[in-house]
């Protein structure tokens, strides 16, 4: 018996990308805020959280070769003069402005941060921030066309 004949053949065609762009937003999103979990965590172990990405460099002799190099990682949290622990979403540079003019979340304690990176995870893919994404988003977009 062939290897063919062993095979199940079917004519389904790959599909096209099925997620909307408010969904794209959000699962982005929530890669960032995990990002910012490892980071806290690794800070309330009192260690320090190493990401790299592969870039492409061209050698002297002209052949692309591969390297890896440290990924600067940001953290969305801080602490104010008083030792309280406040974060913010952002949306590429910029912090969302998530009811008004605010864009900052007090936090408390170091300790309740990753609590509040969860709530805030669970906020975008209810939806919660979509409006504030968009804003953003459209922010961006007039800057880009302007500069």
């Amino acid at each position: 018996m062939s290897v063919m004949r062993k095979l199940k053949l079917t004519a389904e065609k790959r599909g096209e990308n099925t997620e909307t762009a408010e969904q794209q937003m959000r699962r982005r999103l929530v890669e960032h805020l995990d990002e910012q979990l490892e980071l806290a965590a690794a800070e309330l172990r009192g260690e320090k959280l190493v990401k790299t990405r592969q870039i492409y460099v061209t050698a002297e002799n002209g052949e692309r070769v591969t390297q890896r190099i440290e990924q600067r990682l940001r953290k969305w949290y801080w602490r104010n003069v008083d030792g309280n622990w406040f974060t913010e979403v952002r949306y590429g540079n910029r912090a969302l402005k998530l009811s008004g003019e605010n864009t900052a979340i007090e936090v408390g304690e170091k300790e309740k941060l990753a609590e509040v990176i969860g709530m805030l995870k669970d906020a975008v893919m209810a939806g919660e921030l979509d409006k504030a994404l968009a804003m953003a988003k459209k922010e961006r977009m007039a800057t880009l066309r302007k500069g």
